[in-house]
């Protein structure tokens, strides 16, 4: 169908239910919502998306196995040694030699925010961000926002919904991953786009706020900020044992000017001085070469039967954008002549890309453009894979310009994984729109998750 065909559960279907009249929607103009419009500045559904227990109880034994296996994959096929792994991604020198330097001994604590579609009803990953660098992590504002509605509230209740809080989940696996660092304050440090925004903390107002609410003592301030002498790391002039980075490992390129800035921050952390979160390492695990890794066929061997199975539900087929031989559908081909005969069934992305930059659908460009795009990629000398397209499912959506009327919308959905497990989500989506991936600025409009409590909530949920 042109938008999508609704699949929707039971208690989603429960809440559209006509009987319900405008209750079917949030006034999202409440003044409850001034924090959510604030820090979001993008459109907000008019209600929130539902997981059932069991949709819960999957997503978070699912997503859990694959970050355990996606960071145990330097162990497994590199010989424990994070700066081949990287270098084997095609990651540029410098960040290389930084992610090497700043490996931190023992299991990774886990942290990550897969990008799913629902597919017939079950949840496929394109994508699997593993660093502290989440976007959306404040979502539980909106969740306490919609609460503060009597006829949600009374609907909740009644089916046992609550929401988890991925910032506090954030801040349990920080303390995890740092349990002797825990006397001194946080600096969350970003990266600055240009000298004249490089003070501009307006964007981390409501994670820092939280952060506050959770009780955990943080301030920001930018890479440049940080000075290291004597054994002592120190932000904006305060001591610090602990960086929370906005920033991605991306950012570490070679000229000098990233590496003076970059330098204070990975002597700290090099000498033991003090702890990042996440660990740079972690960036490699969000590199969509790592699923090609895992959804390529000849690979089944090194998995567990477990680790397999997740594997085969969650994955969409993944391969390097590189000439030769591939499986697919149980069948060898050339996978440039596949690139063409399967256009309108594939994505083309930059290995290490994020926020949908760089993305190419093949059923959204012409033959001659689809095969431009391949070539220049190719020959540009940064990774890239082609992804199998997954169909996502639509749901229902009171309209904003129609209250009477429901407004199909194909969602991707962003699930958050802490420590805790499952750790609250987010969905994103254009109503009306054909389009079923999600990149910035393309005026998504925005909604969180209720879900199914089996057991009492957790710090900053409901």
């Amino acid at each position: 169908m042109e938008h999508g065909t609704p699949v929707e559960n039971r208690i989603t279907r429960e809440f559209l239910d006509e009987s319900r009249g405008p209750t079917r929607a949030v006034a999202t103009t409440d003044p409850a919502f001034d924090r959510t419009h604030a820090w979001l500045g993008r459109p907000v559904f008019g209600r929130p998306a539902f997981l059932e227990a069991v949709e819960v109880r999957s997503l978070d034994h699912d997503l859990g196995v694959l970050l355990r296996l996606l960071s145990s994959l330097p162990e497994r096929l590199y010989g424990g040694d994070v700066g081949r792994m990287a270098r084997a991604l095609g990651l540029p020198p410098a960040q290389a030699k930084a992610v090497a330097r700043c490996v931190v001994p023992g299991p990774a604590v886990p942290v990550g925010r897969a990008d799913l579609l629902r597919e017939q009803g079950r949840f496929r990953l394109v994508e699997f961000n593993t660093t502290s660098s989440l976007g959306g992590c404040e979502i539980a504002e909106m969740s306490r926002a919609m609460l503060a509605d009597p006829a949600l509230t009374d609907f909740a209740d009644r089916h046992g919904l609550g929401y988890a809080d991925p910032v506090a989940g954030m801040a349990a696996s920080m303390d995890a991953a740092c349990p002797d660092r825990t006397g001194l304050p946080i600096a969350v440090v970003k990266w600055p786009n240009s000298p004249e925004t490089a003070d501009d903390f307006g964007h981390m107002r409501l994670f820092l706020e939280q952060l506050a609410e959770l009780g955990r003592e943080a301030f920001p301030c930018h890479i440049g900020q940080l000075d290291y002498r004597d054994g002592v790391l120190t932000a904006r002039g305060r001591r610090v044992d602990r960086v929370f980075r906005t920033f991605q490992l991306s950012r570490l390129t070679d000229t000098p000017e990233t590496q003076e800035l970059a330098g204070p921050l990975l002597d700290a952390v090099a000498d033991g001085n003090a702890a990042l979160f996440t660990p740079l390492p972690s960036d490699l695990y969000g590199i969509k070469d790592c699923l090609a890794l895992l959804s390529d066929d000849t690979r089944h061997g090194d998995f567990t039967a477990e680790e397999q199975d997740v594997i085969d539900r969650l994955l969409p087929w993944t391969r390097p954008l590189r000439p030769g031989p591939v499986t697919y559908q149980d069948g060898r081909t050339e996978l440039l002549g596949l690139l063409s005969a399967r256009r309108e069934n594939l994505l083309l992305k930059p290995s290490a890309g994020f926020a949908g930059q760089g993305i190419t659908a093949g059923w959204m460009v012409g033959p001659d453009e689809w095969e431009r795009r391949i070539s220049d990629a190719l020959r540009g000398g940064v990774p890239y894979v082609v992804q199998e397209r997954v169909v996502g499912d639509a749901e229902r959506f009171v309209d904003d310009d129609k209250p009477d009327t429901l407004a199909s919308t194909l969602l991707n959905w962003g699930v958050f994984h802490t420590v805790r497990g499952y750790s609250g989500a987010f969905v994103k989506g254009v109503p009306r729109a054909a389009q079923d991936f999600r990149f910035l600025g393309d005026g998504s409009h925005v909604g969180c998750v209720l879900h199914q409590v089996a057991a009492r909530p957790q710090e900053g949920g409901r």
